[in-house]
């Protein structure tokens, strides 16, 4: 049985009704009296419903074709995402990362003609150098994941995001 005291609360909609249906549009609010008949009405109210079911509604409902918003990985992921000192941290990251390469002197570093870092000073940055590395791959991941990769409002449509891809990936050469 179609339940036909249905009120959904909006802004204000125009929907054009005939005579024949008992559909009432008012400043906000739309009485849908007529069940199946007014089946524009229906299928706002269905969308709408639909949008608020969704935990981030600033995110699209699926990525890769099969990760949906309450996907436990992609849930976590939004969670982290939104949570106001993932951003916080990365900024901190990003100034740690400053001060490392300030800090790094490669030729000073280098005893005779060998290559290798053999110092403890150089060494801590070395390993202070793929902490943030790993912590940057993660970061994209995530965001990666939580926001997809391609189309609006994903991962690569914002110009920082490229820019920080471009970087990570660049990254993985260093590792070698």
């Amino acid at each position: 049985m179609i339940n036909k005291n249905i009120l959904h609360t909006s802004l204000p909609t125009v929907v054009n009704i005939s005579n024949r249906d008992s559909c009432i549009c008012e400043a906000g609010r739309l009485f849908n009296a007529c069940g199946s008949s007014c089946v524009l009405s229906d299928l706002y109210y269905l969308e709408e419903r639909e949008e608020n079911k969704l935990p981030f509604p600033d995110f699209v409902e699926k990525v890769f074709c099969c990760l949906r918003q309450a996907t436990p990985i992609r849930y976590q992921c939004l969670k982290l995402m939104t949570w106001p000192w993932f951003e916080r941290i990365s900024m901190l990251i990003i100034l740690l990362n400053c001060i490392t390469l300030a800090m790094y002197q490669p030729c000073a570093y280098n005893t005779g003609t060998s290559r290798k870092c053999n110092t403890v000073f150089c060494i801590s940055l070395q390993a202070t150098e793929s902490f943030i590395f790993a912590f940057f791959t993660m970061e994209m991941c995530i965001k990666m994941i939580a926001m997809g990769i391609f189309g609006k409002g994903a991962y690569l449509a914002e110009s920082w995001n490229r820019l920080d891809c471009i970087i990570v990936l660049t990254g993985y050469d260093h590792i070698k």
